[in-house]
């Protein structure tokens, strides 16, 4: 999404009109077309698709050739560019780590001294970015070739990956009819806790036991227990049952769960008083079909808005299934390796007046109900987020980047440059284009000699934002055009689906007056007006 491209410079032509709403629908329009036209649609060619398995130990390899598999296997994650050869230099495997001391490629992420941070982005952006992402983006552990994402955006957050998930996490009071499980403290609604305690021994709760996350199979640990690991462990009391088996991870994670939680069951509600004779089931997938609306909504309005700086995109229903670029949603390698944003991640959270280290505001519940959801969500949009790039990984993640810069390698991405070319930007030819940081320029001029051949990972961690972009060139150009389509292949939002048969007129309307996250607050948190909830450290909303 680079600033010197012809389209944004007559895009800014329009910004002072923006405010009028059809100078912002043409303009949001023809941006949004221009994005989704960078690069060709999908599916593309190649994938990580093999009919080869995976070893016991390491990676299983990827195919070299296009079949009719590496078209249509969503099992396996796409990609934009097919792999380089094999003999490529950059295929090697990164060395492996001894003592804490990473490769000279994972050094560079490498926070030094307290974090630097973002000129605008709250942590509130941080947690929101993570929360958004682990719905869509899911290696599977046992073979990072594939991948278990739905690859839509459905919000399984809360509502789960499958029907039978959805099922389990529903609340069972013929009270309550259409809404999802939760308890009341203070009056308010939280998710409910996933475990009880019996004979002394803490285990799922017999609505819950079903869960993918918490199923033991042959005595192998659940796939919670292995995301938990030992640090966690004895946090378990507290976890809540969600939709994904990383949904408890932090308290931010958690409060956009319970904000979105609140509001399908708000919806329920008003849909039962609106609708007395609907069934639970009607009453439940409406609400949820309206739910999701307003999260690709919010995806554009204030998340993608924020990423650009600018008030310029909105959701435009019945648009896109018209469009030449239209198509379903295939999650890629590439996509997944350029969001992990762990730059963004504080060295400490101050919430109530008390500082609280990353492992204390990671898998800690009690926090978010004892500080209240309106006072979590507001303190985290108090405090700065970290800059996105290289040089701001915290210690206690580089262990990500190394993996994540090993499996770039692994599947052999292109360099570079050939994703700039893939996704219609100039090649780069100095290293001093990428960054005005003098050391990581010579760092990256002696790791790699020539511009040509750095790699992907580290390039488009490497670009500065542009006069106030929070991503680089590459990584904002690809951010926009994944997530602009992911949003607009949406079924709900397709000429033929969007009307009050899907939705009903109340939908329609809790659609249209969920202008932003602090809107969401306003109808779903006693007192919600009194809370300043932003992506942007700088809002006065």
């Amino acid at each position: 999404m680079s600033r010197t491209n012809w389209a944004w410079k007559i895009a800014k032509l329009f910004f002072p009109a923006l405010k009028l709403p059809a100078v912002r629908r043409f303009v949001s329009r023809e941006y949004t077309d221009y994005l989704a036209t960078r690069t060709p649609p999908r599916p593309t060619g190649y994938s990580l698709v093999s009919d080869l398995p995976k070893p016991a130990v390491g990676e299983g390899p990827i195919t070299d050739y296009v079949s009719w598999r590496s078209l249509t296997d969503h099992k396996f994650s796409a990609r934009h560019l097919p792999p380089i050869a094999a003999a490529d230099t950059r295929a090697v495997e990164p060395p492996a780590s001894s003592d804490g001391q990473w490769d000279a490629t994972t050094e560079l992420w490498r926070r030094r001294g307290r974090m630097d941070p973002c000129s605008r982005s709250s942590v509130l952006f941080a947690f929101f970015a993570q929360w958004f992402t682990d719905s869509i983006l899911q290696v599977d552990a046992s073979d990072r070739r594939k991948n278990t994402s739905t690859h839509d955006i459905d919000l399984c957050q809360i509502y789960g990956q499958t029907e039978a998930t959805t099922s389990l996490l529903r609340s069972r009071d013929p009270a309550q009819p259409g809404q999802l499980a939760h308890r009341l403290i203070n009056g308010e609604e939280y998710l409910d806790l996933l475990f009880e305690e019996n004979d002394g021994e803490l285990e799922p709760k017999s609505s819950y036991a079903e869960l993918p996350y918490v199923v033991r199979a042959n005595g192998e640990p659940s796939v919670l227990d292995t995301v938990l690991g030992e640090a966690f462990r004895d946090r378990k009391a507290s976890l809540y049952a969600t939709g994904l088996d990383r949904g408890n991870s932090s308290v931010g994670y958690v409060a956009v769960s319970t904000l979105f939680m609140r509001e399908h069951n708000r919806l329920c509600r008003e849909l039962s008083r609106e609708y007395p004779g609907w069934d639970s089931d009607r009453v439940f997938q409406t609400a949820r079909n309206i739910n999701i609306v307003i999260l690709l909504k919010l995806l554009l309005s204030d998340y993608i808005n924020h990423i650009l700086g600018e008030q310029l995109f909105q959701l435009e229903p019945a648009f896109a299934d018209r469009r030449a670029w239209y198509r379903p949603n295939w999650i890629a390698v590439e996509f997944d390796l350029l969001y992990r944003w762990h730059g963004l991640v504080p060295d400490e959270l101050t919430l109530g007046g008390v500082a609280y280290e990353p492992n204390q505001f990671r898998y800690n519940n009690p926090l978010l109900e004892e500080l209240g959801l309106g006072q979590s969500l507001s303190g985290v949009s108090a405090l700065p987020a970290g800059r996105i790039g290289l040089g701001n990984t915290p210690e206690f993640l580089l262990g990500a980047e190394y993996e994540s810069v090993r499996m770039s390698r692994l599947f052999r991405l292109a360099s570079y440059n050939d994703y700039c070319e893939r996704f219609s930007l100039p090649r780069v030819t100095r290293f001093d284009d990428l960054s005005k940081n003098p050391d990581l320029v010579r760092r990256l001029q002696e790791m790699y000699g020539s511009v040509d051949k750095l790699e992907y990972l580290v390039g488009i961690y490497a670009e500065d934002g542009e006069d106030g972009v929070i991503l680089g060139r590459l990584m904002a150009r690809m951010v926009a055009y994944d997530a602009i389509t992911q949003i607009y292949s949406n079924p709900l939002i397709c000429s033929d689906m969007y009307h009050e048969g899907t939705f009903t007129k109340l939908g329609l309307q809790a659609i249209e007056d969920a202008t932003s996250l602090q809107a969401l607050v306003n109808r779903n948190v006693k007192g919600g007006s009194s809370f300043r909830v932003s992506l942007n450290t700088n809002s006065k909303a």
